[in-house]
């Protein structure tokens, strides 16, 4: 019993642990970037600790829909810069889609984060100076920079089509069947174990 209170504990920090972790490198940006081009927001070279190795940044924010029906202001779109004279654009950036004048990148109106690489070129500036970001459309939530890449949900579609004007095998549910007797089977062995043992 002392043992399982002491796995229990363990467990607990570690996830305790994980969990700050997670936390540490998640920065507020709360920044409304409106539509007048006046808005910006600044993080600094401290948050950006493995950009040079290829470190994932990610970006949450919220769409301004909107902006859908507003003639000239139809668009969405984020600037990240080096937050350094003259802020110029980081420019290469692989994972995002250059605007038309290519002087920003596109944000998809029902999109709520990006992610991304700093290119080499750039990454060791942007270690040391940071980012400003300005762009349009779009209110700037969180900053995080993750050596993990994304996970992606991916749906998983079935491919398998019954044969042209047949019909498809039926679903008898042996599958269902196979694995609760499996888990039996192992119930019937641990209570075995259990009782030998005592």
């Amino acid at each position: 019993m002392k043992l399982r209170k002491l796995i229990t504990a363990v467990a607990a920090s570690a996830c305790a642990a994980a969990v700050l972790a997670l936390g540490a490198s998640a920065y507020d940006l709360n920044t409304d970037l409106n539509i007048f081009w006046s808005a910006s927001k600044t993080v600094p070279g401290t948050e950006f600790i493995g950009v040079q190795d290829g470190a994932y940044i990610t970006v949450t924010y919220s769409v301004d829909q909107s902006l859908a029906d507003m003639a000239g202001h139809d668009y969405w779109c984020i600037k990240p810069m080096i937050n350094d004279s003259g802020w110029p654009l980081v420019d290469g950036i692989a994972e995002l889609t250059p605007s038309e004048d290519g002087s920003s990148y596109v944000i998809e109106p029902d999109s709520t984060s990006i992610t991304f690489t700093i290119p080499e070129a750039h990454a060791e500036h942007v270690e040391i100076a940071g980012l400003a970001f300005m762009g349009h459309g779009i209110t700037l939530e969180t900053l995080t920079v993750s050596n993990e890449a994304p996970v992606v949900d991916t749906p998983v579609v079935d491919t398998t089509a019954p044969a042209e004007g047949g019909k498809g095998n039926p679903d008898t549910g042996v599958e269902g069947m196979a694995a609760v007797a499996a888990a039996a089977s192992v119930a019937a062995g641990t209570m075995l174990l259990s009782r030998k043992r005592n």
